[in-house]
């Protein structure tokens, strides 16, 4: 069925097989095997270019080159802080599983990008974040801590990560605006069991990929398998927008079981880009959801000052397969009205929302 709402909002299956070498599915391939001919691969072969080797058998006190590898991204930015680069850095990861790697990153360089980047995307390396004995201690994968309101450029190219509560956070300072971080890029990523589903000890996630007061940033040609709480299972979702975050792009990803909605939008963020994405069996309310903590309404609210509704922000041409209970699947919902103390519209004539191009499928969860 088409989304006939106006462009005002107004008020080890088969998701495992295709880890490995398929994109998404949902960008046009070009011929090569290569889905965007406009993101190729990085080429790694400049005089400038920094690059330092990953393999799971490597060494944290070996050289860094392809043929005496390191071990951890952790090393990586010790290095980096050590001595600074004055051009871009690529991180060339071999196929294998990285295990237990959590990695607290703050060293960026604004005119500069760094690259984490699959050796042979037809093979991405995995991060586990359960030991291979089988215990899983949960955490973030990567965290991005930068709050001085400037690019910081990484890139996360052809990764595959699994058994996390969170996967990738970019996070800026969320009660001032100017302190921001941006200009990241996820690409053809896969990220699976997220949340968790893979220990229902552990406490339930808000999300797989989270950003906080981050800007201008692509997520792009990823998969999202299995973004699972096994209670509070609506708290988790696949990407969490939040805290001022705004034009970020996020297109062209699969969207496959999420026990909470997909796209959760939050507090003031704004021009942001929501297209040709297919969602399977996931969330409960719709595809695009926004929600703020309402200082008029509650009294549990830890942001100092308001959090506010978020305004042209777009939603079309997306594929709608089935909530996680398999009923039909809303494009999009509000939680709260367009008003509240503290908080005013960025222009006159701005809008919650845009949609078009919508589609919901004839019967939920068939795609899955």
């Amino acid at each position: 069925m088409a989304d006939s709402a106006p462009l005002d909002g107004g008020g080890g299956d088969a998701a495992a097989r295709d880890a490995a070498p398929q994109d998404s599915g949902t960008l046009h391939d070009g011929g090569d095997g290569h889905s965007d001919a406009s993101a190729p691969a990085p080429d790694g072969g400049t005089a400038c270019t920094r690059r330092y080797d990953l393999d799971p058998a490597g060494d944290d006190a070996a050289e860094g080159t392809a043929d005496a590898p390191l071990a951890t991204l952790e090393e990586v930015e010790e290095r980096l802080v050590d001595d600074p680069p004055t051009c871009d850095v690529e991180v060339w990861i071999a196929p294998g599983v990285y295990r237990e790697q959590r990695v607290d990153w703050s060293f960026t360089m604004p005119d500069h990008t760094i690259t984490f980047r699959a050796a042979d995307r037809m093979d991405r390396p995995v991060f586990d974040g359960c030991a291979s004995g089988g215990s899983c201690a949960g955490g973030t994968f990567f965290i991005l801590r930068h709050s001085a309101g400037e690019e910081t450029n990484l890139h996360f190219w052809y990764l595959h990560v699994r058994n996390y509560q969170t996967a990738i956070s970019f996070n800026g300072a969320r009660n001032e605006e100017p302190t921001s971080n941006g200009s990241n890029r996820i690409f053809g990523c896969y990220f699976e069991r997220i949340g968790n589903v893979f220990d229902s000890s552990l406490d339930p996630s808000t999300a797989c990929v989270r950003l906080v007061n981050s800007d201008d940033n692509e997520i792009a040609n990823n998969h999202f398998v299995d973004v699972v709480n096994t209670r509070s299972g609506g708290l988790i979702h696949a990407i969490y927008v939040a805290h001022m975050s705004d034009r970020n792009t996020i297109r062209a990803n699969r969207f496959l079981r999420s026990s909470g909605d997909p796209v959760r939008v939050r507090d003031y963020s704004n021009g942001n880009v929501i297209t040709d994405n297919r969602f399977i069996r996931v969330g409960t309310h719709a595809g695009y959801t926004d929600w703020y903590c309402d200082h008029d309404a509650r009294d549990d609210c830890t942001k100092p000052t308001a959090e506010c509704p978020s305004w042209d922000n777009q939603f079309r041409d997306n594929l709608l397969d089935g909530t996680w209970a398999c009923d039909p699947l809303a494009t999009f919902h509000y939680f709260q009205d367009d008003a509240t103390t503290g908080c005013a519209p960025p222009r006159a004539d701005a809008r919650r929302l845009r949609t078009s191009g919508n589609d919901q499928t004839a019967s939920a969860c068939t795609m899955e």
